[in-house]
Formats: C-alpha cells, structure tokens, sequence
C-alpha cells in the first residue's frame, strides 16, 4: 500500500543542497555508478526499464556477468549522453539518442567493481551529474510538462547567472502503479554554479 501512495522505500543518491530557491533547488551530487542502456522515449521506455531490470535481477537470474542481484534503488533516470546537442545529427555515435538509467547502490564505488552486462545494450557508467538546478513534482510525467518545466528552470537558472550545462534530465522516483497524485519526478539540468 505504501508504495501506491508514493513511499520510497529504496535507496536515494545523498546530495548536498546549495541553494534553496521558491523556483528551484541548487544541488551538488557525488560521483555515482550506473547502468544504462538506449531509449526510445523520455517519458516512457517499457524495453529500456526491461533490459535494465533484467541486469540487476528484477525478472529471475540477473543479467550479469557474475550472476549477483543488486538492490533497486530510485530515481531512474532518463535523459542524453550529448546534453547541449539539439541536433542529434551533430552529435558522435550514441551520443544524441536518450539513455535510461539505474543508479547502483551506494556500495558499489567504481565501475570496476560492478559485475559487466551480459546484454550488449547495457552498460555500466560512472555518472558525473555535478552541480544540478531541479525542480520537484508529482503526477505523470508527460513530453509537454516537461518541455514546459524545462523551459522555466532553465530560465531561473539564467536569471541567477548559472550557465546551462546540459538538457533536462528526467528522475522518476516511483513504481508505474504509484497513484498520479503521489508519484515524484524531479527535473535536473546541469549547470557552472555563478560565483557569488
């Protein structure tokens, strides 16, 4: 019952919070381990989320090249490889298709020590998400809210004097039968902190 009403009971990347704003929060994350693998979707991804799943035990013996189950955690992040490159036509192979990603748990501390994927779509990062400007917000993620919220981030980040280092990044933080009024997302952009 908790988790349709929206309690996280996995676990979440630790953070440091810089700045506290009405229209957005100033955050500072540690190098994090993942695994990702190409998406067809932002919003949604049912064969990414699958593969991923896969690789960490969710459907039966894990995908891994040591056979070990690792520990869901949230959120499961969706977003690109080649952050600023609108014309994914500019961007190197892979680089302007969308990535889902599990962040691993926190006891895994290097790529190195993470079992490899046994399916070739799947691949284990270190994953550099930096200083981040984000927003929060429940209900359904969809392609038009989030161009929406992407829009006015980016914009209170500007008027602050952050410099844009990346589109939105998606981070969903609940199972798909998680009630609408309950789910949360956040919406992350990377950015060059100002220097205050």
């Amino acid at each position: 019952m908790g988790a349709l009403l929206g309690k996280i009971t996995v676990e979440t990347p630790k953070y440091e919070v810089l700045v506290k704003k009405d229209t957005y929060e100033l955050r500072k994350y540690p190098a994090l381990v993942a695994v990702g693998t190409p998406t067809d979707h932002i919003v949604q991804g049912n064969a990414s989320f699958s593969r991923l799943a896969r690789f960490i035990g969710v459907f039966g013996r894990p995908q891994n090249s040591k056979g070990q189950a690792i520990a869901m955690t949230a959120p499961v992040l969706t977003g690109y490889r080649s952050p600023l490159s609108a014309d994914p036509s500019s961007a190197g192979p892979d680089e302007g298709a969308p990535r889902m990603m599990f962040l691993l748990p926190s006891a895994h501390k290097s790529t190195k020590e993470t079992p490899e994927p046994t399916d070739p779509l799947v691949q284990v990062e270190k994953m550099e998400l930096g200083t981040v400007g984000c927003v929060t917000f429940s209900g359904w993620a969809t392609e038009a809210n989030l161009k929406e919220r992407e829009k006015l981030l980016i914009a209170a980040l500007e008027e602050d004097l952050h410099k844009i280092q990346s589109r939105g990044i998606l981070a969903k933080f609940n199972p798909w039968y998680t009630l609408g009024p309950w789910r949360k997302n956040e919406l992350l952009i990377q950015v060059e902190p100002a220097a205050w």
